[in-house]
């Protein structure tokens, strides 16, 4: 993926870069950015915990930290907290506590804090110069950096909503749907369908036929791109967890790897065990995914979550969780897994998912960063990626 190098040459600046490395605009959030040889290796956020809970706020510290830990070569991490609270008060700043429990850790793990600060609802300040007092949000704006094309105007879970779907799109699925659950039984029922009907539906199945070839055809263009009868297809095969997770396994790696797992789930059904190299992606342990391809599946998921039925859809979100879990978006997951278990509470994968989430696990890839050097720049020189 390339890379831009900017230097944050002053807190402003670097404020102003947050949000282009966390691609959104976080709000009640504490945000963590670690550093290695003077170059900002990504930035991780999590929700603010109630002030003055200190056993929550040493958690989070504990958790946020021991993540920074696990880039590889931090070396340094710089806070800021993003709060409705004001800083121009003359209470001290807002989320105090919560800072020096990250600095605290920071210091046991070997770690520089290279800055601490905060922004409020009316302003900025430092943890680091307490006396130096707030700064209007101005600063900020001023700082920002020109040639930026992220889009950072929505929140933290702006980007995790699903998109909006067609009233005919979603017709239009629902009855592919239910003809092709005919079609594959031979009922009755398929005898009763129009000959468009039927014919519809022996599209969808033939699609249905081979699966991996099916999950590489829709994943090579735009999600808004794949025809409904493929999307009638994945969303078949997103309800049937086996399937779904051909489709994720293969998403990680690449056509071969998806019918090597279809192999070996059918393999499962008889009762071979799946073998233990084909199963650790989904625990996050392996190879780095191909991020293009994860974001890509995303996508798909996303659309599929958006047009078919309430009760159809939890096998797409608990898809759309895993792949945002596995892309190091773990916000965007919990979201999903959520939204999952608000229609069935039981759902396997989404539960499993909430599990993890609720563990502070990731995947191990997400911690890989490129060993080669870094180059030379100030403290806060950025990779915004």
């Amino acid at each position: 993926m390339t890379t831009t190098v900017l230097r944050a040459t002053s807190s402003p600046a670097f404020l102003s870069l947050v949000p282009h490395l966390l691609e959104c605009t976080p709000h009640r959030s504490l945000v963590v950015v670690p550093f290695g040889e003077g170059r900002s290796l990504g930035a991780m956020r999590v929700d603010l915990p109630p002030q003055g809970d200190r056993p929550t706020e040493e958690g989070v510290a504990s958790t946020v930290v021991g993540m920074a830990c696990k880039v590889t070569r931090t070396d340094a991490v710089a806070i800021a907290v993003y709060t409705d609270d004001s800083v121009t008060g003359g209470a001290g700043a807002p989320h105090t506590g919560l800072v020096d429990a990250v600095r605290a850790r920071a210091d046991i793990c070997g770690l520089r804090v290279v800055d601490a600060l905060v922004v409020g609802s009316d302003g900025w300040a430092s943890y680091l110069e307490p006396a130096a007092g707030s700064h209007p949000l101005t600063e900020i704006q001023d700082a920002a950096f020109e040639g930026l094309d992220h889009d950072v105007s929505g929140d933290h879970l702006a980007a995790a909503r699903l998109p909006a779907g067609s009233a005919a799109d979603s017709r239009l699925l629902e009855q592919l749907l239910v003809d092709v659950e005919h079609a594959l039984r031979r009922s009755r029922d398929r005898r009763r369908l129009s000959p468009a009907r039927r014919t519809a539906a022996d599209a969808v199945a033939a699609e249905i036929a081979d699966p991996p070839e099916l999950f590489e055809r829709t994943i090579d263009r735009p999600a808004d791109e794949v025809d409904m009868t493929r999307i009638a297809a994945l969303a078949f095969c997103l309800e049937r967890p086996s399937l779904r997770d051909v489709a994720l396994m293969q998403w990680t790696g690449d056509l071969a790897t998806g019918d090597a797992v279809f192999r070996a789930q059918t393999a499962f059904r008889g009762g071979e065990p799946v073998p233990e190299d084909l199963a650790r992606p989904m625990w996050g342990e392996g190879a780095k995914p191909d991020p293009a391809r994860l974001r890509a599946g995303l996508e798909l998921c996303r659309r599929v979550a958006s047009l078919v039925a309430p009760e159809r859809r939890p096998g797409a979100l608990a898809a759309c969780a895993w792949l945002a879990w596995a892309s190091g978006r773990s916000t965007h997951a919990a979201f999903y897994a959520d939204a999952a278990l608000a229609i069935d509470g039981t759902h396997g994968l989404s539960e499993i998912m909430r599990t993890m989430l609720d563990a502070g696990r990731l995947p191990e890839w997400v911690f890989e960063r490129s060993t080669s050097p870094a180059g030379t720049g100030s403290s806060r020189g950025s990779r915004v990626r």
